[in-house]
């Protein structure tokens, strides 16, 4: 079921999250949730999305819309990536027989070109930033004839990424508040689809406040400058007119966080928990731990949302 608007074709209910949970329910990781005291001793719930097939979350939407797509995805697809989105949609091609094509930035990590690469997928450097190589990928799908993969502004990658937060909510029932990372809004707008009343709060860099200044615009706005250690996985540099429209009516805020406070919750996760968490994947618990999340309802339920890092990168968080 699906809602439509006369400026938007499709917007995903809640009843797309559930329809795509008992799709991908046979091909995905159910990640684990645990239940630890965070920084300050705040009651937390976290929730493992580094553990999926992919490295993150992002699998999830990848193959909830290939999976639709069917037989117009046989010849291949074509998709444009920070990273975790192209690995999410190669995963996503090698279950189903399907070649991908993935156009990346220059800002990609060098850790996450060679995954994908290792993975057989089909990768191009275009751009310096995500716009660019997105724009570039969109040209070449049109010439070659072949589907493009949107990272986040599509109904189905919305629903696909929205189990997520279905599989959170049903394992901890008694979480009053989710939190989740923001790039283009796509997590985050399955977050309110799926939260069913919970307050869904999201979480950006000072660096890459994407969502946080669509939200104070009142409509996406392009950013011209992203900087920050995040930006491989929450530099989208616009918002999507799809996710915005979710989150304007579902999003309660958007919280923004230093990049020092993203390594110090990248290296808590690592001497306390022994997690290994990219930047972007840190973000939320560096929201709670600077206090940003202390008039909300707990426990705090918490997507650690992509785990794509070399770990030899976390030297340079001490």
């Amino acid at each position: 079921m699906t809602t439509s608007s006369p400026d938007l074709p499709r917007l995903p209910t809640s009843a797309d999250v559930a329809a795509a949970a008992a799709r991908l329910a046979p091909w995905i990781h159910r990640t684990p949730v645990m239940r630890v005291k965070g920084p300050g001793a705040r009651p937390m719930v976290v929730k493992l999305e580094g553990m999926q097939r992919s490295g993150s979350f992002k699998m999830r939407g990848a193959l909830n819309k290939l999976m639709l797509l069917g037989r117009e995805a046989r010849r291949g697809v074509v998709t444009a990536s920070g990273g975790n989105h192209g690995l999410g949609v190669t995963w996503a091609g090698w279950l189903l027989g399907v070649p991908v094509h993935v156009f990346l930035p220059e800002n990609c990590s060098p850790w996450k070109r060679a995954s994908l690469e290792g993975a057989a997928a089909r990768v191009r450097v275009a751009g310096s930033v995500y716009p660019e190589a997105e724009a570039a990928a969109m040209a070449y799908a049109e010439v070659e004839g072949l589907p493009f993969i949107p990272a986040y502004d599509d109904a189905d990658v919305i629903a696909g990424q929205g189990t997520a937060i279905e599989e959170l909510v049903e394992d901890a029932p008694d979480v009053g508040t989710i939190v989740i990372a923001v790039g283009g809004g796509g997590l985050a707008s399955g977050a309110v689809l799926a939260a069913a009343g919970r307050k869904v709060v999201g979480v950006e860099p000072f660096g890459a406040p994407t969502m946080h200044a669509a939200l104070r615009a009142g409509k996406a706005v392009r950013l011209n400058d992203i900087q920050s250690v995040a930006a491989d996985s929450l530099g989208a540099g616009k918002a999507g007119e799809l996710t915005f429209a979710i989150c304007r009516r579902g999003l309660d805020r958007v919280e923004l966080v230093e990049d020092d406070a993203i390594r110090a919750a990248q290296r808590w996760l690592w001497e306390h928990l022994r997690l290994v968490y990219e930047p972007g994947g840190s973000a939320g618990l560096a929201a709670l731990a600077t206090g940003a999340l202390d008039g909300d309802p707990g426990p705090v339920g918490i997507l650690l949302c992509g785990a794509n890092t070399d770990p030899a990168a976390l030297g340079g968080v001490h």
